[in-house]
């Protein structure tokens, strides 16, 4: 039956109204005496609560004092870093956090010391004995409050090394305070782009619900992020019909996502509040997106009670398939962005008394005196207990090792490949077996080469998903994806919303949780809406991580010189990306190569641009039924010769052979023409080879020559085979413009053989 979503239209032009609902603001007017009585909390848990807010507090005011050669405990100390505290907003991130449990997931923003802290510490405190000894294996301790406490201790010890850049750090020194991260505990990450984090969740929550693996990722991000075009992208994405519908007998209801947003009234200096957005309250912003608002409603972020309530009751709805929904947390930061920001610039002492009257730390304390659970010397104490334990903890970090001068770029890329599925992975239920792929003479298409990769690879992998635009029923705007929703059911494959960057953000996401997306991008060209998520996100989180997380997705990107489109969909990107460390970048020319290196690539841990040239799409060529892998970053010979290297890669290797052809039968010329197949890992070795046997060069490629990879070629030849050469290396590239509609300007406009020809001439 078909869902209702995909059922048609008709027109019907009957007048009608919207009602976009009410969403409720401070609804939670519970307090500590309340939840004590309906034992929804006990006294230790409370006492938890208070705890965690005081280890947030203590270590940032730590990081302040020590900025300013105050803190005691570490007299002389120069930290170097960015210091976005949070302090102020403890009671939002420890009552999210304390009601989320091991499974789940966050992620975080620039101002994420206190949402990791508080992951942290939460989740330590719903481990069993085992699970906190694996946290600290070198524990002696027998009695659960004991060892809980070596584990708290090792938690903000690793927290404060990773912000002052030591080895032992949570990402080993390379993230830091911007992109803190804890995997263990499902911590994904915080982000120093300001909303970079929101499709990561996003993609995670997505992924989950795909695992029915009942987790839930709360997505913490300030009220400046929600004025940013990705995480608008993230909130459509999330409440999309096809993920809150039936679909084809699949009942996983709902993205489980929780969109919470510390509302902390400033995004930077610019004021949410009647300044920089149209509406009186953020929480206003999920009623465009859902027509149950994503369950909106203003929370109070000075209560740890009330947060702890609202994330108790959306996990829970979140679990029962009723996600996502979206929380609107009003807090307040006590200093500026950041502590060269002194504030007085743009807001009120008075301001700042009011909201401190409110401290969620202060106010917590007295309804502990008040029920009983603390008097004034047992909070003394455990005041006490936090301010040594992060005293400790901060010398310890003072003293700890920096990480090796040598390995400044280890974890740029992972080693790792899917060698083998795991067993509950490798069942694989299909929905409608295609027919194979035709072949005549054993030869099949470009496009067709492609499209059984991916089909393999899905058949072998039940964590590869298929999605972009387009892509479902219609098989995508090249066709290549025909016929795969039928084979895998929409649980695999799915159209996405026009969205450039949420289609790369929730990637990195569902990757980050085990997935492995193949996603497309209709053209290049429109990789550029993406640029965020694919070179602040995908290319860095396994580096930034320190090691971490790995990424594995492939991002297919097609590219369409010659074909009159224009300059918006002509343009050959791949010195954009080239540039971008922590990403593979293949090329593939052939029908052979574009299969093996697109199982290749879905197999590698990497995040991995693969590029597709649409005017090889109809090539044929000869591809085996039988499996088979074509590595990534070795390049291939596709013609020997002794006089003259081609180097080329994409739709230019054909025209290098048509120029090797050329050259021979007039002047007998023997062209050795080499395709790079990939320039990430980019085999030089092959390459320099060619280059000492031959003596000279040609770099081709169809990009502009201004800044192109065909520069990267040149420069590494001429360094390091400098003594082999007999005359300068020669690119050939389009013109240093953009690409003309005209056909006539477009012949001339992209590199002919002719040009690689005349190229060749000049420096035989």
């Amino acid at each position: 039956m078909t869902p209702a979503y995909l059922q048609d239209s008709r027109p019907d032009f009957a007048p009608f109204e919207i009602d976009c609902g009410t969403i409720p603001a401070f609804r939670y007017q519970g307090n500590l005496k309340s939840e004590l009585a309906a034992g929804s909390i006990d006294a230790a848990a409370a006492v938890g609560l208070l705890e965690d807010m005081l280890i947030i507090r203590e270590l940032e005011e730590m990081i302040v004092t020590v900025r300013s050669g105050a803190y005691e405990p570490l007299a002389g100390f120069n930290y170097r870093g960015p210091t976005h505290v949070s302090i102020g907003q403890e009671g939002a991130s420890v009552g999210a956090c304390s009601a989320l449990i091991l499974k789940d997931h966050i992620t975080s923003t620039h101002r994420g010391h206190g949402d990791s802290v508080a992951r942290g510490c939460c989740a330590l405190r719903g481990m069993t004995d085992d699970l906190l000894r694996k946290r600290v294996p070198h524990s002696t301790a027998v009695a659960h409050g004991e060892l809980l406490e070596h584990a708290l201790e090792e938690h903000v010890y690793r927290t404060i090394a990773e912000l002052f850049g030591k080895e032992d750090g949570y990402c080993r020194g390379r993230g830091g305070s911007m992109h803190i991260a804890d995997f263990t505990v499902g911590h994904l990450g915080a982000n120093a782009i300001v909303g970079g984090g929101v499709p990561i969740a996003t993609g995670a929550a997505m992924g989950s619900r795909y695992l029915r693996d009942g987790g839930v990722v709360c997505c913490f991000a300030g009220d400046g992020a929600y004025c940013n075009g990705v995480v608008l992208e993230s909130l459509n994405w999330a409440a999309q019909a096809q993920f809150t519908n039936e679909m084809a007998g699949d009942r996983r209801f709902g993205v489980p996502i929780i969109f919470f947003v510390l509302n902390n009234h400033y995004a930077m200096t610019g004021r949410s509040d009647n300044e920089v957005m149209g509406v009186s309250h953020v929480a206003q912003r999920a009623a465009g997106f859902a027509d149950n608002r994503m369950h909106a409603e203003i929370v109070n972020g000075m209560d740890v009670l009330a947060a702890r309530d609202a994330v108790m009751r959306a996990s829970q709805g979140c679990r029962e398939g009723k996600g996502p929904y979206f929380f609107d947390v009003d807090t307040y930061r006590y200093y500026g962005h950041s502590l060269s920001d002194p504030r007085n610039e743009y807001r009120t002492r008075d301001e700042e008394t009011a909201w401190k009257a409110a401290d969620p730390i202060v106010t917590f304390e007295k309804q502990l005196v008040d029920c009983g659970v603390l008097d004034q010397p047992g909070i003394a104490t455990v005041e006490k207990r936090v301010r040594d334990r992060n005293a400790r903890a901060a010398v310890r970090a003072a003293q700890a090792a920096d990480p090796p001068a040598e390995d400044v770029i280890k974890y740029m890329y992972t080693d790792t490949f899917v060698d083998k599925v795991p067993a509950e992975f490798a069942k694989v239920e299909i929905l409608e077996a295609l027919p194979p792929i035709k072949r005549v003479n054993g030869e099949i298409t470009y496009r067709d080469a492609i499209k059984e990769a991916v089909i393999e690879e899905m058949r072998r992998d039940s964590r590869v998903i298929f999605y972009g635009e387009d892509v479902a029923e219609y098989g995508g705007a090249f066709k290549l994806s025909k016929g795969l929703l039928e084979m895998f059911g929409r649980a695999r494959v799915f159209n996405a919303p026009i969205s450039e960057a949420c289609i790369c953000g929730t990637a990195v996401g569902a990757s980050m949780i085990g997935l492995r997306p193949v996603v497309e991008l209709m053209y290049m060209d429109f990789l550029l809406m993406s640029g965020d998520q694919v070179g602040n996100q995908a290319s860095k989180w396994h580096y930034m991580s320190g090691a971490q997380v790995e990424v594995p997705m492939v991002l297919r990107v097609s590219v369409g010189a010659g074909k009159g489109y224009g300059g918006q969909h002509s343009q050959t990107l791949e010195s954009t990306v080239v540039h971008v460390p922590g990403l593979y970048v293949a090329y593939p020319c052939t029908p052979y190569d574009a299969k093996g290196m697109m199982k290749s690539a879905i197999r590698d841990n990497n995040p991995i641009m693969f590029i597709e040239s649409q005017g090889l799409y109809n090539e044929k060529g000869p591809v085996p039924t039988e499996e088979y892998l074509v590595p990534l970053g070795v390049a291939d010979v596709k013609r020997t010769g002794n006089d003259i290297t081609l180097v080329a890669y994409g739709p230019a290797v054909p025209l290098a052979l048509k120029a090797a052809a050329q050259l021979q039968n007039e002047s007998g010329v023997n062209a050795e023409v080499i395709d790079l197949r990939c320039l990430v890992p980019f085999d030089v070795e092959t390459v320099l080879k060619s280059v000492q046997k031959t003596g000279s060069c040609v770099v081709v490629s169809q990009a502009v020559s201004m800044g192109s990879f065909t520069g990267e070629v040149a420069s590494t030849i001429q360094q390091q085979a400098f003594d082999y050469l007999d005359a300068p290396v020669v690119r050939v590239g389009a013109k240093n413009g953009i690409a003309p509609q005209s056909h006539v300007l477009e012949a001339v406009f992209y590199p002919r053989v002719q040009d690689i020809v005349a190229a060749a001439r000049s420096i035989l």
